[in-house]
């Protein structure tokens, strides 16, 4: 009998592939699974089977509906983060997250900067093998985005629900957080409870505000009101929030407010009312009690720290990560997505009802006009 069996013909293409694979740039595209039939006059299984040799090697990525990539074992994996270009610390601990979340797997992660009301200049020549994005990239350009997925490279959204859209995301499950603050509000006193909707109107944004209505009215909460900013996309919801509860508290006038605690739908809401209020005479938490879904430095450190429903940072982004490395890992799965709870923080900025409707002071009030 002889010594050895002959070798298997597509392991015999796998090993010409590997030795032109050598000479070529990481990320480099082969050719076609046709042209590489005729090339070597072969047919499409034994290419096939000799791309999988080599995918099975770490020698190539196959994407599917993009093509086939070298890829060199010793390169060190590289992943973009695309953040919104203006100072933003909500985003800068995002950043420093993913960072960190990165660095622990050997990973590179560089950073891409758009001009969040001109997304269309954003640059798509990241070199990645994967993108990290927030909801800013949907809500504005979808065409961009489309450009983005179309790399044939695992796409991430971090921070919203994206399954809709068919994308890869992480985002918090906000129920939770929700309801321990409607709850906690009413063991608290309060019976007037408002919502204060300030994002554009995303399916879980909608979800968010039925769910709070649900809460209060099976609660016994059925004297709530719902303030509606009617926020669009592409539009500053925080500026958009401060504008609306100006243009409220002054239709309001000298009459009391008719409620006694807010909830804030995101921070867009949280960072603008404690100086709206305070600036129409009202004080948190004596004629206001405040809470928010979502955390921003600029509420926690304002005068008194706002009760907030925290997502950690790190979370989120050791979730994202580690989706971007099942799909680099050959996971083909429709959609892959982590939900994690959000954190209530109880704050200064809750207390109990005042004795009575609350009237703007009229000596602080003609003071901030």
């Amino acid at each position: 009998m002889p010594s050895s069996l002959p070798m298997p013909k597509y392991a015999e293409i796998a090993n010409l592939l590997r030795e032109s694979l050598s000479t070529k740039a990481d990320g480099a595209r082969l050719p076609s699974v046709r042209a590489m039939m005729r090339r070597f006059g072969i047919c499409q299984h034994t290419v096939t089977s000799a791309l999988a040799l080599l995918e099975n090697d770490g020698i190539i990525d196959r994407r599917p509906g993009s093509g086939v990539y070298v890829r060199k074992p010793d390169a060190n994996p590289v992943i973009c983060f695309c953040r919104p270009g203006n100072q933003n610390a909500h985003f800068d601990l995002k950043e420093d997250a993913l960072g960190r979340a990165c660095q622990a797997r050997g990973w590179q992660l560089i950073v891409d900067r758009f001009d969040a009301l001109k997304v269309d200049v954003f640059s798509e020549e990241a070199p990645a093998g994967a993108f990290v994005i927030p909801p800013e990239l949907i809500t504005f350009h979808a065409p961009l985005l489309q450009r983005l997925t179309g790399r044939g490279v695992p796409v991430v959204v971090m921070g919203r629900d994206t399954s809709e859209d068919h994308l890869d995301f992480v985002t918090g499950d906000d129920k939770p957080a929700l309801r321990e603050f409607v709850l906690g509000l009413k063991e608290r006193g309060h019976r007037r409870i408002a919502y204060l909707d300030c994002e554009p109107p995303f399916d879980e944004v909608r979800r968010r505000l039925e769910y709070f209505a649900e809460i209060c009215r099976s609660n016994g909460l059925e004297d709530f009101t719902v303030l509606n900013v009617r926020t669009q996309y592409g539009q500053d919801g925080v500026k958009n929030t401060e504008r609306f509860l100006r243009r409220y508290l002054g239709r309001l006038g000298r009459a009391p407010l008719p409620f006694t605690a807010l909830i804030a739908g995101s921070t867009a809401g949280s960072v603008p009312a404690p100086v709206v209020f305070r600036e129409a005479g009202y004080s948190i938490p004596r004629d206001l009690s405040l809470c928010s879904i979502g955390s921003d430095p600029r509420a926690i450190y304002c005068i008194p720290p706002t009760s907030d429903a925290a997502l950690h940072d790190e979370e989120l982004a050791a979730a994202a990560i580690d989706i971007i490395g099942r799909r680099w890992s050959g996971d083909r799965s429709p959609l892959l997505s982590q939900v994690i709870s959000y954190r209530a923080n109880w704050r200064e900025s809750v207390g109990p009802p005042p004795r009575r409707r609350t009237r703007p002071s009229p000596a602080r009030r003609s003071a901030s006009l």
